[in-house]
Parts: structure tokens; sequence; C-alpha cells
């Protein structure tokens, strides 16, 4: 896992760190610009045009400093609207110009080879706008016509702390990000706008430079938390997993959890649905075992709640809400809620919990919620630390938005173009995934891997857990979007690559 920073926590730790260690922040300065040179070589020949759009602050000062280290090789000019105010960045510029560097308040006509946007970088508070929004438009303009981009730390225009771009916001074929990985270039708009993405060791001092936002997991996490089963197992050591979900509309999502979990190696499944459509659910996934339970208007009842509480016997975790209804009775979730067994919580249990809000009373540290932004936004808050509303900026920010949702008791996995997962002290991003995903059933198939791995025997904390079946299910959705292509997969098909991307 790598750790991700806010660009305000980047910046105290900067200050603190300077002042401790009595090192010129214009040193780091220079490591900086060497890490974009280094970038600029490895993407463009010497001899190339190379555009710098310098901004008035550090970041600025780190494209000043690049345009000298480039002189002598490529054909640079400095692009830069208005005169430097950050000290460091006003001495680069006089060795910019003591080094020959042509400096130009506005770009010319010709389209260079190579553009590095060091024009406004983590310090960004609200929209671009004059000079500096026309030469993000001028940027990403060349970049259509075939200039490369590159992003000093983060691309101008982008939010470095939520991933929420402004309308003008540069489009980067690479981002070089300093010292940590920024929570916006992992988040939202972030995963477009920063292209691929590089980090860049500019000699801080990481083990005394925190605290950490968030850890971005990475496909070699699973195998360390996912190790290997030895051969003297049996089904009933590894997990069984209970499923309440379905109803005679819905009948489908509940066979796409089952087959989920089944497919994440839990040992047995088994699914209490309303009796009504366990013929079809027993043709989708006959590995599971089925629970008919009493129904009405084709959803759980309350008789079923009562029919439950013999089934929790010997489970060792349950997912709850998978196609099961707005109208189920309330009852089907309390008593989930009030098993004592780890619990996914997601889909319509949630939109029970927003209609019932007592319900939240019930909610422990061992449940998941699994909301997707509208039904995050149901959600009840009065136990929340945060009093403001969901929408606004609160809305567009993912880690405080789960945090304040992790205020209800529980661990959180909130859903979005990247996954962020909160619980107690613990908070993780996801970052698999892809547009293919973005069809009805692939949070289904989330709830039964989730439901998986709580299931299995661990040490592992609910959140972990979640953060692991986030990555898995976007793993296997890349893989399905190669094959089939981000209009043609639909959420069956992520089914198909689980197995590939869990540990053998």
């Amino acid at each position: 896992m790598k750790p991700l920073i806010s660009p305000k926590v980047m910046r105290e730790c900067e200050a603190a760190w300077f002042r401790k260690t009595g090192v010129p922040s214009l040193a780091i300065m220079e490591r900086a610009a060497e890490a974009l040179a280094a970038c600029v070589r490895e993407n463009a020949p010497a001899g190339s045009s190379v555009f710098i759009a310098c901004g008035t602050g550090g970041n600025g000062g780190d494209g000043l400093a690049l345009a000298r280290l480039l002189a002598d090789d490529y054909r640079c000019l400095a692009v830069a609207p208005g005169p430097p105010a950050h000290p460091d960045a006003v001495t680069n510029l006089g060795r910019a110009l003591k080094a020959g560097v042509a400096v130009a308040e506005r770009a010319p006509g010709e389209r260079p080879d190579v553009w590095v946007d060091a024009l406004l970088g983590t310090g960004l508070s609200r929209a671009p706008e004059g000079a500096a929004a026309a030469l993000i438009r001028r940027m990403n303009g060349d970049r259509h016509l075939g200039s490369f981009v590159i992003a000093a730390d983060i691309p101008s225009g982008l939010d470095g702390a939520t991933g929420r771009a402004y309308p003008d916001c540069v489009a980067a074929d690479v981002t070089v990000t300093f010292h940590r990985i920024k929570t916006g270039l992992v988040l939202a708009d972030g995963l477009d706008a920063r292209g691929r993405l590089a980090t860049a060791d500019v000699s801080f001092d990481g083990g005394s430079f925190g605290p950490d936002d968030a850890l971005l997991l990475e496909a070699e996490d699973l195998a360390r938390h996912l190790p290997p089963r030895p051969r003297n197992v049996h089904k009933g050591s590894l997990g069984h997993l209970l499923i309440v979900a379905g109803s005679r509309r819905m009948a489908g999502a509940s066979a796409l959890c089952a087959m989920g979990a089944l497919r994440s190696g839990v040992g047995l499944v088994t699914v209490a649905c309303p009796a009504s459509i366990m013929p079809v659910l027993q043709g989708l996934a006959p590995q599971a075992v089925y629970v008919p339970l009493d129904e009405r208007d084709g959803v759980l009842s309350d008789a079923a709640a009562r029919e439950l509480e013999p089934v929790f016997a010997g489970k060792t975790a349950a997912a709850v809400g998978c196609g099961l209804g707005r109208m189920a009775s309330p009852e089907v979730v309390r008593a989930v809620l009030e098993s004592g067994l780890p619990a996914a919580v997601d889909a319509d249990a949630l939109n029970i919990i927003s209609d019932h809000p007592r319900l939240s009373r019930l909610l422990r540290p061992c449940h998941v919620l699994t909301p997707h932004p509208g039904e995050a936004a149901r959600l009840p808050r009065e136990a929340s630390p945060e009093a403001e509303p969901m929408g606004g900026l609160f809305a567009q920010d993912p880690l405080r938005r789960a945090r304040a949702l992790a205020g209800l008791g529980a661990a959180v996995l909130l859903k979005g173009a990247s996954t962020v997962i909160v619980g107690g002290d613990e908070a993780y991003v996801s970052a698999s995934g892809c547009s293919g995903m973005a069809r009805g059933g692939s949070g289904d198939i989330l709830t039964g891997i989730l439901g998986a791995f709580l299931a299995e025997p661990s040490d592992r904390t609910p959140a972990l857990s979640a953060a692991l079946a986030s990555e898995v299910h976007g793993l296997a959705g890349e893989r399905a979007q190669a094959r089939y292509g981000s209009r043609g997969m639909n959420a069956r098909d992520i089914l198909e690559f689980l197995p590939e991307v869990l540990p053998r």
C-alpha cells in the first residue's frame, strides 16, 4: 500500500520539516525539477521543443528550475503569465535568465513537442481564471494536436484533496508528483486528469513525514492479505456466509451476490430469500444452500424476520440488501444487525435504514455499509461529527464523506470512480476499476466478495476486508472490460475474471 496525503497536510509537514532540518526549500525545488527533467528526457528526444507553463508560486519555481536544467539540450520556453511571488521562484527566474532561458508572458503560436504544466500546483483553492485558464486551454488544445503534457505534482485545475476538476483543468499524459501521492490524484476526476502517475523522491525524510490521509491499495497487497491456504482444510473451515436478499422483482441481484461470494473463496453460502424466487436462484447458483422465507407482495415480511432467527446459527458472516426491495420488512434488517455477525449492508438494506433511522443505532464496527453516493446522501447523520449537509463541496470530498458516515458506528465502503473505505482509524482508497463496471449488478457482486472475505477466518479488520474486496472487484472488472469493451461488458462478466485476480 502507498501512503496518500492531502495538499494541506503536505504543506504543513514540509514547513515543519524545513524548520527542523534547516535544509533550504530551494534545494528541494531543485530535486523536484530534476525529477521533471528526467521525465522530459524519457518522453522526448534532445532537440525537442518544450514549453513550460510557470505560475507565480512554488510550482512555477519548479518549472523555472526545470527550464534551466533543460536549456542545453532542448528548445525551451518558460511561459509565465505573471511575475513570480514565491521567493524560491524569484531566485529560479534569475537563474533561468542567467542561463539564457527565454521567458514570455504568452505562448507563441507554434505547437511544442512537450508542455510541462507547472502553473498552479496543489495550492489551488478556486477555479482557474484569466490568463491561467487560457493557458490551461492552450495546453489541452495542443495535447489534442499531439503535444505530450507533463504535470508537475498535480494537474492545474484539479483539487488535490478531492479529485474534483474545475471546468478548466489540465489533462496530462503523465503526472510527476513529489514525495507522496496527493489524494486528489486517485479520486474522482483525478483518475483521468493525471494520466500515468509517477512519484518522485525529492529527499524528504519520509520516516517522520506524516500523517497519511489514507493508504492506496495495490495489486500486490492481495497476496499479502489473502495468503495461500493449506491443503488440509474443508468447507466448514473456510467460512459460512448467510445472504439475506432478493425479491420477486429483483431475483437476479441475490443471484449475483451469491455467485460473487462463491467465486471468492468462502466455504459455504446460504441464501435466505422469498420462497417464490428460490427455484430461480437454485438454477443460477446451485452450489448455495437455500432457505425459503415468508413474503408479502414479493418482498420479505415481518414473519420472515422471525424465521431467520435459527438460520444465523453456524454462520460466520452475513450480507443483506441485494435486491431486497425497499418495501421489505425493516425487521429483516434489524435481525441481521442484531445477530452479532460481521455483515455487509448494501442496497435496499441501506435504503431501509434511511427510511427507519432508528436501525442505525444497531450499527457496530463489525458491519460494513456499502453505499453509492445517492444512498450515502440518504443515510441518517445524527451520529456523524460533521454538522454540514451532504450537499455542496462536502459531497465532492469522498474521504471526508466516508469518515462522516463512519460516525454511525460501522465501517464504510463508499463507492465511486475510486472506492474509499473507512473504519476506526483506518482509511483506504481502492482505485482499481473501469467505466464498464457502471452497470446494474456490479455492486451485488462486490457485496458477495465482501461477504466472503468477512466470513473466512482471518485477523483482518472489516475495513481491510472491504478494501481488499473492492480491489479484487475492480481488477476483475478491468479484465472484463479488456475482453468485452467498456460498452459491451456487463456485470456478470466480472465473475468470469475473479479467479484470475484472486491469489492462487
